[in-house]
């Protein structure tokens, strides 16, 4: 199934609000992140909203999956991290 950004996956419209739409945390204003940890490292990208302007509803989604795929060039957060070596798998 193809993902279309300016049709609801709720009510099937083309009623997806346009402009610069983000999610913060009120209290610092900070935004929102999806964090991925595994292997020690830390990859994290923003999540966004697609909003309905007919039924409301909100559907949330990254903008590029691909930052949090982890690779060998990244090193693990903490330098004294000790696990299983990176397998060619884990990409």
């Amino acid at each position: 199934m193809s993902y279309k950004r300016d049709t609801c996956s709720k009510c099937g419209e083309k009623s997806i609000l346009k402009g610069e739409i983000g999610l913060r945390t009120s209290k610092d204003k900070e935004l929102i992140m999806i964090v991925r940890q595994d292997h020690g490292v830390e990859k994290s990208v923003p999540l966004q909203p697609n909003i309905c302007s007919q039924c409301g509803f909100v559907d949330l989604y990254v903008q590029n999956p691909n930052h949090l795929k982890i690779n060998s060039e990244d090193r693990p957060i903490n330098p004294d991290f000790k696990q299983r070596p990176l397998l060619e798998s884990d990409f």
